[in-house]
């Protein structure tokens, strides 16, 4: 997740021009489940990712047509990771929200709200592991792309222990 927080909000800083007034109307898009995936290098396994449950996103854009606001909502998703070599399984929540918005400086924020997995590491700290979210994590990028801060107000499990 968090190499797909930075793809994103790089693709979304290079197409945004941050004026502060949005004269369009949203453009709203109901995505299906995404295909399952295999996690690897994270847990001593490998772990299979599959979620039930749409996400709805929403972009905001400029008058010249430039996107300054993608909001996406989760409603009444789960997520069940499977240990590969023994089966077991848990299924959780992942329900919630994201918000990425352009800034004015030319970078971003990103704030992502709820629940839900982060398959590629610790959001926050980088440590690997598959990292369960219960809260908030925020993101800044400078206009390159560049992550300047990350935090988390909430909590972050490591799911690896669970699913051994």
């Amino acid at each position: 997740m968090r190499r797909g927080l930075l793809l994103c909000m790089s693709i979304f800083i290079a197409l945004a021009v941050a004026p502060g007034a949005t004269a369009n109307r949203p453009i709203r898009e109901v995505i299906d489940n995404p295909p399952d995936m295999v996690i690897t290098d994270q847990c001593a396994f490998q772990v299979l990712g599959h979620i039930e449950g749409r996400e709805i996103d929403t972009t905001f854009t400029d008058r010249a047509g430039n996107p300054v606001k993608l909001l996406g909502v989760f409603p009444g998703n789960t997520i069940t990771l499977t240990n590969l070599d023994t089966g077991t399984f848990v299924t959780l929540p992942a329900t919630g929200s994201f918000q990425l918005r352009a800034e004015r400086d030319g970078g971003a924020s990103a704030k992502v709200t709820g629940h839900g997995a982060w398959p590629d590491g610790n959001p926050v700290t980088g440590e690997p592991g598959i990292w369960y979210q219960s809260g908030t994590v925020r993101a800044t990028f400078d206009a390159d792309g560049n992550l300047t801060s990350v935090s988390n107000t909430g909590t972050l499990v490591d799911l690896c222990t669970q699913l051994a």
